[in-house]
């Protein structure tokens, strides 16, 4: 399933949703609705990251941004959780030209560490080795979810991991306006991970919110109305 409101004819937003998650959520509701009052055009697929990898999907976002490249004078990105991952190794891979802004809700730097950290090392045991898909059946959202055996193998391979430890893979300046958007309570990707990513990258904007979980279901609506 995809969204696509072509309601501006010189900027296109397109956005990436979590990992547990499709384009029926809140958030692509609320961007999709400040699209069809002329601020953006905008996009959204399912992307089902949990059935592939981050390669495919970091390849699918270069097909969809070379293609509206050819129609749109300027394109946003915005992600939230897993989406913003595969946008910052976007960005870091394959550096586009007509991005100009990106908007990263609660950004999930380290999937791979913090999917071990939920389900345990010894579970993970055999997916990380490629040898089988991993079952997750206690998430965020309550749904199940089967992973992709080659998803782990995919993203020690290529280095996804933006953080590791006290590391940050990612430049110190790119030439993007990044904002991000982050809540103090939010035990999926803990705040901590924004405050290190921020004190090592050049963004325009860093927002922490006050009480907020991962979701940011209290104050995205103004994030959006604020910023988008």
């Amino acid at each position: 399933m995809f969204i696509y409101e072509t309601s501006n004819p010189q900027l296109i937003l397109i956005h990436l949703h979590g990992f547990a998650s499709n384009v029926s959520g809140s958030k692509v509701a609320l961007l999709r609705e400040r699209s069809l009052k002329g601020r953006f055009s905008f996009f959204a697929m399912d992307m089902d990251y949990h059935t592939t990898t981050t390669t495919k999907a970091v390849e699918v976002l270069d097909v969809l941004i070379k293609g509206f490249s050819q129609k749109f004078e300027e394109i946003w990105l915005s992600g939230s959780s897993h989406g913003a991952y595969v946008i910052l190794n976007y960005l870091k891979l394959c550096m586009p030209n007509k991005v100009s802004k990106v908007f990263l809700f609660a950004p999930s730097y380290s999937t791979l560490y913090l999917t071990i950290r939920e389900v345990g090392e010894e579970r993970c045991k055999n997916w990380l080795e490629g040898k089988e898909d991993l079952k997750i059946s206690e998430c965020e959202s309550g749904l199940e979810l089967l992973i992709n055996k080659d998803f782990a193998v995919d993203i020690l391979e290529k280095g996804y991991e933006i953080i590791s430890g006290q590391e940050v893979r990612f430049p110190a300046e790119v030439p993007y306006q990044i904002y991000i958007f982050h809540g103090t309570k939010d035990e999926v990707v803990p705040v901590d991970y924004s405050r290190l990513f921020t004190s090592k990258v050049r963004v325009k904007e860093y927002l922490e919110l006050d009480g907020e979980d991962h979701r940011l279901s209290n104050t995205f609506r103004h994030i959006v109305e604020s910023y988008l």
